[in-house]
């Protein structure tokens, strides 16, 4: 083979590589996609206006916490170079309680199920 021919075959073979590139992606983009299908199979479905109902009552939640409360936070204060009083770090505390206020919310949006395995499943442990 001379060099005119080593080259040619060099690009035939890179072109065959980039189109199963080209292939492997959109492959791997239809498993993606399949993937998430799945996961979304067995969610339970909400309609436009329930997701609506649960933004606001998130909203309602965010709104009525007292973020103003000093409590909430821890300050720590330190000396700047000039003597002026600067904080050093601000840390919100009370994650837990704002999760609990907004899941209060939630959860009022909601009615609780029966689920008839749980009920085996305790009668099955006590036996």
């Amino acid at each position: 083979m001379n060099k005119v021919e080593l080259e040619a075959k060099i690009e035939a073979l890179q072109a065959a590589l980039n189109t199963k590139t080209q292939e492997q992606s959109a492959y791997q983009g239809q498993i993606d996609t399949l993937k998430k299908q799945l996961i979304d199979l067995n969610k339970p479905k909400l309609t436009p206006l329930q997701f609506d109902q649960l933004t606001e009552s998130v909203e309602e939640a965010v709104g009525n916490f007292d973020f103003d409360d000093a409590d909430n936070y821890s300050v720590d204060f330190h000396i700047d170079y000039d003597n002026r009083i600067a904080i050093e770090s601000l840390t919100f505390d009370n994650a837990d309680e704002l999760v609990r206020v907004i899941c209060d919310e939630v959860y009022n949006m909601f009615g609780e199920a029966e689920c008839p395995d749980e009920n085996d499943n305790q009668i099955t442990q006590k036996i």
